[in-house]
């Protein structure tokens, strides 16, 4: 299966290792295309471990978890990256469905390297919302109009 991330990667050779573990991330870029894949796949303790340790008191796994069983990611564009040896920043899109609705935002997220490279913030730009018809192709790229797309719903929408 193709990485969730948008590499045009399998997901066990691009993000996955990074999630069990396996691999050391190697860049800010690579760490928000790997948080990207952890809510696709609900790795919920991968990425609140993710967090840099200042930030994980208001970032509860409790909060992360039900985001990610609320929502159905259907794409990410990286817009922008860099870094030095201890910062860096990688502006991106994300659509998602939600209750129906095709929900857009584009965040710059600010990373700092402690060891390892870890998210601390960003700065988002909501779009309004826009409401899925049922007869709309799906925003999942499946192919089949909304109300006949089972994909978004495996996930709870």
């Amino acid at each position: 299966m193709l990485c969730f991330c948008g590499s045009a990667s399998m997901f066990s050779a691009c993000c996955q290792p990074y999630i069990a573990g396996q691999a050391t991330i190697g860049n800010c870029e690579q760490l928000m295309r790997s948080r990207y894949s952890a809510y696709c796949h609900h790795e919920i303790t991968y990425i609140y471990n993710t967090y840099h340790p200042s930030v994980r008191p208001i970032n509860s796994l409790s909060a992360i978890e039900e985001f990610a069983n609320s929502v159905h990611f259907t794409k990410l564009t990286v817009l922008s990256s860099e870094q030095t040896t201890s910062d860096g920043y990688v502006c991106f899109n994300v659509m998602y469905i939600q209750n129906n609705l095709l929900c857009e935002f584009t965040e710059r997220s600010r990373f700092v390297f402690d060891t390892t490279w870890l998210y601390i913030d960003g700065v988002l730009a909501d779009k309004p919302p826009i409401k899925i018809g049922r007869n709309d192709f799906c925003p999942c790229n499946s192919g089949k109009k909304f109300k006949q797309c089972s994909t978004h719903r495996l996930s709870g929408n």
